[in-house]
């Protein structure tokens, strides 16, 4: 199954349940938690991995993923299996937005849109900041959330200032800790 957020998306295994256990992923793999890093233990499949070496590869959308026995896997989600015994039933969320660290006080689990919410800026936003944008034709800086795939206008201002502060406070009301405004 496939969720689809915008810009991005996630793959849930549906099989990851009948696919890897903890007992397995620790038999596998050592994962420190301070640090975020998975050490190979035992080559998890007939490839020649060295034992002690790091697991898995940073991808180009910046998502480390660990091959085991065929099955590719974010290593955020190996993580959670790894400490909590259970795979995720939600986004497992980088709470400092470097998504190759994996230090277990940097994960949390978060719906799509609290997901959404704690992320930077796009890369076509031209205002510097979330949720805000200058209409030219009104002379006036437009404050807009979405949140669960609603969007709502939270007003024009006269100042960019008065922009950020309308998102910024519908953004901890809507996702709280969760929140990212710059």
């Amino acid at each position: 199954m496939e969720l689809r957020g915008r810009g991005h998306s996630l793959v849930v295994h549906k099989k990851e349940k009948d696919v890897l256990t903890q007992h397995q992923l620790q038999e596998i793999i050592r994962y420190e938690p301070e640090t975020g890093k998975f050490y190979w233990q035992k080559p998890p499949s007939n490839k020649h991995f060295l034992v002690g070496t790091v697991a898995g590869s940073i991808y180009a959308n910046g998502y480390r993923y660990i091959q085991i026995n065929g099955t590719s896997y974010r290593s955020g989600r190996l993580a959670w299996l790894y400490m909590k015994g259970v795979w995720p039933e939600a986004f497992v969320d980088h709470k400092d937005l470097n998504k190759a660290n994996d230090a277990w006080d940097n994960l949390r689990l978060a719906s799509d849109s609290q997901n959404q919410a704690n992320r930077g800026n796009m890369c076509t936003n031209t205002s510097g900041t979330k949720g805000i944008r200058f209409e030219a034709s009104r002379r006036k800086w437009r404050a807009q959330i979405t949140v669960n795939g609603k969007s709502r206008n939270l007003g024009r201002y006269s100042t960019r200032e008065e922009a950020m502060l309308a998102y910024e406070r519908a953004a901890k009301v809507a996702w709280g800790e969760f929140a990212r405004t710059g």
